[in-house]
């Protein structure tokens, strides 16, 4: 659940530009300390080793006026009471004259690690100054780094800490900077999901301001892509109305004159079957212009319409009954029954479902097929199943029979114009349903669902099984 809400995160373009702010940040933060800490080793060093050459002097300064003799007592003395320096003196045949510093192997500067501290710490690291002196000895000052090391980490942290309160001024100024802009286009996404869904009614807010950015210019210019397809899609659809209503007034002519040739051909029984075919090629193009009104008047109303409780169970039932004659004269089965369930729907709308649903398999499945009609609770809610055991549809054309005029290679032999799905998914959209359509195994099983229901039957059945009433 957490990786899905990060994943959601992610997407976000503002949220990655505050990450990538941060890492900016603390990458500057990081560069800046390693910069900073040479920068200060550098100095330290520097000012290290002003001190070892000013105890070295002050040493030479002793046996000037001392003498050679005096300086074993005087780097005793110096090791003893612990000016912040530690001596070694090593007589010209090697004996270690005074003082703790290991040997450094070599005259001038270099670096000794693992050097006990003053109080017994192991492991100290000093930088040291050896030299020579004129009697063939050699006398080595050497001051501990730690002293630096630790102003270095003090540096350090104080680095890490203004690293951090970058970072969290970082993500709070982007957030609070970019969460208006997010909402913003948040609000652009969603309307662009809506309108994908069929709502071309759906613009997005624009604000009212003097100086529009460019996500105020992203919705004018969103909104005004919606308009002029929303211009030529009513154009498009009162195209298809005008030359449905135009053309079906002279197809019923016509299709009353053929009508009254065919009576008069009776005595002539090749001349009437002609005349017959003839008459049928015209009902069937006078219902695909019908289809094609009707699909249009549905269409017209974007989004979810206010219904009256329509009971869905009696509806599917009584459209089942109209059909039985004809499904089982054609050699099939027809198997339904319809729980009680009320949705809110236009019954008109619903029974023009179920007579394409079930038109569809009569059409679609070959003499033998077993036709199912149900309706029955899911969730909050009730659908209507209509299934059959026939050939069925491929996954990849179930989404493409929904299309208007869209007929699959199989169906082309078979009379109809394409749109009983099509007004189906219309309606479906209309009253806020779901449509799908699935496997039957074997055979093609179409729902429709309505996501709240009221149980209506004389008897309510007991919680927990097919038909129980809902708590709504």
């Amino acid at each position: 659940m957490r990786s899905g809400a990060a994943n959601r995160l992610m997407r976000n373009a503002g949220a990655r530009l505050a990450l990538i702010q941060m890492v900016i940040v603390v990458t500057a933060f990081l560069l800046a300390g390693y910069l900073t800490q040479v920068a200060i080793r550098r100095l330290e060093q520097g000012e290290i080793r002003e001190h070892v050459q000013g105890e070295a002097a002050s040493l030479r300064d002793e046996i000037r006026q001392k003498g050679i003799g005096h300086l074993p007592y005087t780097v005793a003395k110096r090791t003893r009471l612990w000016r912040g320096f530690e001596y070694r003196l090593v007589s010209r045949q090697g004996v270690l004259l005074a003082g703790r510093l290991p040997d450094p192997g070599v005259v001038g500067w270099t670096e000794l690690d693992g050097v006990p501290s003053h109080h017994g710490e192991p492991d100290h690291r000093f930088l040291v100054l050896t030299e020579t002196l004129f009697n063939g000895s050699r006398l080595s000052v050497g001051q501990d780094m730690a002293i630096a090391a630790g102003q270095t980490a003090a540096v350090n942290r104080i680095l890490l800490l203004c690293g951090l309160l970058g970072t969290v001024f970082c993500l709070a100024t982007s957030f609070l900077f970019t969460r208006q802009a997010w909402r913003r286009i948040a609000q652009v996404s969603s309307a662009a999901q809506q309108v994908t869904e069929g709502q071309l009614s759906q613009r997005v807010p624009v604000r009212r301001t003097r100086q529009p950015d460019d996500i105020d210019d992203l919705g004018v210019t969103f909104n005004a892509m919606l308009d002029r397809i929303g211009a030529l899609i009513g154009q498009l659809r009162q195209v298809t109305t005008d030359i449905a209503h135009d053309m079906r007034t002279p197809l019923t002519r016509l299709r009353n004159k053929i009508e009254r040739l065919q009576s008069d051909a009776r005595p002539h029984p090749p001349l009437a079957r002609a005349i017959g075919d003839l008459d049928d090629d015209v009902g069937e193009i006078l219902r695909t212009f019908d289809a094609l009104l009707q699909l249009a008047e549905i269409e017209t109303h974007n989004g979810v319409m206010a219904f009256a409780p329509v009971d869905l169970g009696n509806i599917a039932l009584d459209v089942a009954e109209a059909f039985r004659p004809d499904i089982e004269a054609s050699g099939r089965h027809l198997q339904a029954s319809g729980e009680a369930w009320l949705v809110a729907a236009d019954s008109a709308l619903l029974t023009q479902v179920c007579a394409n649903l079930l038109e569809n398999a009569l059409r679609h499945t070959p003499s033998g097929t077993t036709i199912q009609v149900r309706v029955e609770r899911e969730g909050q809610g009730a659908r209507l199943l209509v299934a059959d055991d026939g050939p069925g549809v491929n996954p990849e054309d179930r989404q493409e029979a929904l299309k208007p005029f869209v007929r699959l290679d199989r169906s082309r032999t078979t009379k109809g114009s394409g749109l009983g799905l099509s007004i189906v998914a219309a309606i479906a959209a209309r009253h806020g349903a779901r449509l799908e359509l699935g496997d039957a195994r074997p055979g093609l099983r179409v729902a429709l669902a309505f996501p709240v229901a009221v149980w209506a039957g004389p008897k309510a059945p007991e919680p927990g099984v097919p038909g129980a009433p809902l708590s709504l």
